[in-house]
């Protein structure tokens, strides 16, 4: 059991391990009892990544490559990313 005696109906649950999927279920209680299970939930743990560290960049002709690492995933695979170039306002990425 991860909380009783909880008086909303809401909760929320701390120190989960990120990568990992959690299952919960609920019960309510009234004077007479309680009830049988919700359904169950399950989710993984995770939150938005990390920034790409370690960014360089090389010419190679008219053409220049970016490479950088990975980040630190917290939890989920990073899918894809997005590379913005600084505009000759020198204040808008586009």
């Amino acid at each position: 059991m991860l909380a009783s005696n909880i008086a909303s109906s809401s909760y929320t649950a701390i120190e989960l391990t990120a990568g990992l999927t959690y299952e919960f279920k609920i019960e309510s209680r009234n004077s007479y009892g309680y009830s049988t299970y919700s359904s169950s939930i399950s989710l993984l743990c995770a939150y938005v990544p990390d920034p790409p560290t370690t960014v360089s960049s090389s010419n190679l002709a008219d053409k220049v490559i970016i490479t950088w690492s990975s980040p630190i995933t917290n939890g989920s695979p990073i899918t894809a990313y997005k590379i913005y170039i600084r505009q000759t306002d020198q204040s808008t990425y586009t």
